[in-house]
């Protein structure tokens, strides 16, 4: 929900937009609405009501709430691939640390703002009534993390970390929903879920089963 403190923030006149951007007060407000309310629930008359705008003043800027969607989805997955992005590991050792940096990045990115797991969950159970192409641009979103994370596991296996026979797609795909179902037991039972100890429990789990030295 909408914060006192963005409250008092959205009090006040908004500045000049240019045509195709949004401003931090738009963002934010956006994120809360969509996740509390999920896509279906969450109208443009809603945001621009909670951002102290008009809706004409949405409208300026986009033609549709599909499109406003999406430029936020852009823009808060690029905040999140930029906290991803390093240099990847050449050595055994600096793979071992870059794969527990993976979880320990995921975990302090979600409860910085757990806005993008959460709303991926909506999504995905409001699937069956959502557009095409807010649709597929979560399920590229979707693809894209999964993708990351077998290129990952593949880089396990090439610096000898992983065990060779290790299936790099299921390996992928286990990172990925291991950390979604721990996002969600997080969301259910809040700081009664340790959220951060689980994810790298997770992790050090994931090497150990994989490891090229396990027999």
């Amino acid at each position: 929900m909408i914060t006192s403190a963005r409250r008092s923030a959205n009090s006040a006149a908004p500045p000049p937009h240019k045509r195709g951007t949004l401003d931090q007060v738009l963002v934010d407000t956006a994120m809360d609405l969509f996740a509390s309310y999920g896509y279906r629930g969450t109208s443009l008359a809603r945001i621009a009501r909670a951002a102290g705008v008009t809706k004409g003043a949405l409208y300026w800027h986009f033609t549709d709430k599909e499109e406003f969607f999406l430029a936020v989805v852009e823009k808060v997955l690029g905040e999140w691939n930029k906290a991803f992005a390093r240099k990847p590991a050449t050595t055994a050792a600096e793979f071992r640390a870059e794969f527990l940096s993976i979880f320990e990045t995921s975990a302090a990115l979600n409860q910085k703002n757990p806005w993008v797991s959460r709303l991926l969950l909506i999504i995905t159970l409001e699937s069956h009534k959502i557009g095409p192409r807010v649709l597929r641009a979560m399920r590229k979103a979707n693809n894209d993390q999964l993708a990351h994370l077998c290129r990952v596991a593949e880089r396990g296996k090439r610096l000898g970390v992983f065990k060779p026979s290790l299936d790099v797609q299921w390996a992928g795909t286990q990172m990925w929903t291991a950390s979604l179902g721990l996002a969600l037991l997080w969301y259910l039972h809040g700081t009664r879920f340790e959220f951060h100890n689980s994810l790298k429990r997770q992790a050090r789990e994931f090497l150990n089963d994989w490891s090229a030295a396990a027999r």
